[in-house]
């Protein structure tokens, strides 16, 4: 018995019981405010739909196939209808040239002279360049120009002393024609070549 004990015991008091202090020292210390527990990680969404998305894409792309050959079918016609029209256009002009042509070919013969036959001739003529100048038509009418083998048929040579002539169209046989870049008929010319022996 120890000391303490037995001043209480002289005293009348009982012992205080420490019979659970041990266990209580040895017992786990209380967690510390710091310590978190772990949480167990959410569970993954579930995976997307692959074969409704795949539905989605499929349907898109086709509306958008329908839609892209309605588009061109629909350029299809307007390019056509305004071809038309064009073609349209230019043949009303052209008859009211026919329409002329035919009121000079039709002239009696008697009573008429050659100088008005010509001059009702030059004005259907020039009737008919408006008409074509009027559509884009351009002629293509080198005289004193270079040679130029893009534009231009030579059908003969013309021979010159002059070397500043070389390779200049010397006659135009016949006018040619383009519409815009197309060339729709080659001038047909002759051309200048030089040679030190013509005379």
């Amino acid at each position: 018995m120890g000391e303490r004990e037995k001043i209480s015991e002289e005293r009348g008091e009982s012992a205080p019981d420490v019979s659970g202090l041990e266990a209580e020292d040895t017992a786990e210390a209380p967690e510390t405010p710091g310590h978190v527990d772990e949480v167990a990680a959410p569970e993954p969404d579930e995976a997307p739909d692959a074969e409704g998305e795949l539905a989605v894409l499929r349907d898109r792309h086709l509306r958008l196939a329908a839609e892209f050959e309605n588009f061109r079918r629909r350029t299809r016609r307007e390019l056509g209808e305004a071809g038309e029209r064009a073609r349209a256009e230019l043949a009303g002009k052209l008859l009211e040239v026919m329409d002329d042509l035919q009121r000079v070919a039709d002239t009696p013969c008697d009573g008429t002279t050659t100088e008005a036959l010509h001059e009702g001739i030059s004005l259907v003529a020039r009737k008919f360049a408006k008409v074509l100048a009027d559509a884009g038509v351009e002629q293509v009418n080198p005289v004193d120009e270079r040679f130029d083998p893009t534009l231009h048929d030579a059908l003969m040579m013309t021979p010159t002393d002059d070397p500043a002539l070389d390779e200049l169209v010397s006659h135009v046989v016949l006018v040619g024609y383009r519409l815009g870049d197309r060339l729709l008929r080659p001038a047909r010319v002759t051309v200048f070549r030089h040679d030190e022996e013509a005379t």
